[in-house]
């Protein structure tokens, strides 16, 4: 065991009068890193538990899913890796020595994507978990882009934007789609300041994954490497654009396929105008417009001008004082929870699209529930790391509640949509 007080680092002072400061702030930093980097584990104590089961393959049930990487995360204040292991050779696994309280997940990887089940143990401290993995491809046959999104907010001289878009993988026999080229691509708009902050959230992910976007080799676009899994998998993007002149023309290349596009607009006031857009909906007292447009083929650009509105003031909402102003905020469940501010925006406009019943009928009814019942679990992930960061003393009062009634709201109005369904 290394005696931290002895740990030496040999240094080169830019000045003979720093060192001796150095050497006194040696003994009592070092100790204290060590001591930080202990605790981490003791936050998650080795237990008597068990997890076995196997890992098998979607594809072809013929394929041993064998050397298969594997982690059990615990989920209870963070991602933590408590335990790693490899499958035998018929994709079995046994894992020993887990904590037997908090709720668990195992993540296998497999040809580079990764694969999640969660499990509890039972009463005496055992648990079976069968993963499903698929073989990969890099073909977008019977993969499609069901909805696309957008939605944008009047702030001072700039313009809020979140985006929305849902790939449904349903290819025959099961596979992932995964290339190096990128599973998802956008345009990346004129004047943006910085790259978009980007959510991916596939089928049996606990929660949305946040990352930072890459930026194609000629500078016009940004894509993700996140693998598109069987069944439907969200991105929903971040960004903020220039309004300093009170118009911006939003341009956009569409890399698959897209039905229709929706575009909901804060305020309605807002002048929105493209070839082939149509306004389906003006909601006064919410301050709230919708359009639509589409059907566009893959390599089509799409070129949206919005001019004027009235600027609303700092903290007001369209729906009163309840109502955030749309700002990023994370969380303390860290990068894998929803941005807050974008999640808001982006729930009160699906929701409100859905309750004035205009979606195109070429979007499938069950689809939309899907999507309302997907909304309605991130917003219950965003109010448990809300009380949580309350409870840990890492937001103040005021801010705590205020969105926490939102998130609230917005909830309340998800499940009426849900029971008319």
């Amino acid at each position: 065991m290394l005696d931290p007080g002895k740990i030496i680092f040999h240094m080169n002072p830019i000045n003979s009068v720093v060192k001796p400061a150095l050497l006194s702030m040696r003994r009592p930093v070092f100790l204290l890193i060590v001591l930080m980097r202990c605790a981490v584990p003791a936050l998650w104590a080795q237990g008597s538990g068990v997890v076995e089961g196997r890992v098998v393959n979607g594809t072809d049930a013929r394929i041993a899913a064998a050397g298969v990487d594997l982690d059990v995360i615990g989920l209870g204040g963070g991602m933590t890796v408590l335990k790693s292991a490899v499958t035998g050779p018929s994709g079995r696994f046994r894992i020993e020595g887990l904590p037997t309280g908090p709720p668990l997940m195992i993540r296998a990887n497999y040809q580079s994507v990764n694969y999640h089940s969660r499990f509890s143990l039972d009463a005496s401290g055992k648990a079976s978990v069968e993963v499903e993995v698929f073989e990969a491809t890099t073909s977008m046959k019977d993969i499609r882009v069901e909805g696309v999104r957008l939605g944008f907010q009047l702030d001072g001289d700039h313009l809020r934007a979140v985006e929305t878009y849902s790939f449904v993988n349903e290819t025959k026999p099961k596979k992932t789609f995964a290339s190096n080229r990128g599973s998802f691509r956008f345009t990346k708009p004129a004047g943006i300041a910085e790259p978009p902050r980007l959510s991916a959230q596939g089928p049996g992910a606990p929660m949305p994954l946040t990352q930072t976007p890459l930026e194609s080799a000629d500078g016009q676009s940004y894509y993700s490497l996140y693998a598109l899994r069987p069944g439907t998998t969200t991105f929903e993007l971040d960004y903020v654009l220039p309004y300093h002149d009170r118009t911006y023309t939003y341009r956009k290349n569409f890399y698959q396929d897209v039905d229709f596009f929706q575009i909901g607009v804060i305020p309605q006031d807002v002048a929105v105008t493209g070839e082939g857009l149509k306004r389906i909906q003006v909601d006064v007292a919410k301050n709230f417009a919708v359009y639509t447009g589409g059907p566009l083929k893959a390599g089509s650009e799409m070129a949206v001008t919005f001019a004027g509105g009235t600027p609303t003031a700092a903290g007001e909402s369209s729906e009163g004082s309840a109502e955030p102003r749309i700002r990023p905020m994370p969380t303390s469940v860290g990068r894998y929870t929803p941005i807050v501010g974008p999640l808001l925006l982006m729930v009160f406009i699906v929701v409100l699209w859905y309750a004035y019943n205009n979606v195109p009928a070429k979007q499938p009814k069950d689809s939309r529930t899907r999507e309302l019942r997907q909304k309605h679990e991130q917003l219950l992930q965003f109010v448990a790391s809300l009380d949580q960061k309350y409870e840990n003393k890492e937001m103040e009062r005021r801010e705590y509640h205020r969105l926490r009634t939102h998130a609230k709201s917005q909830l309340r109005r998800i499940s009426l949509l849900l029971g008319k369904k």
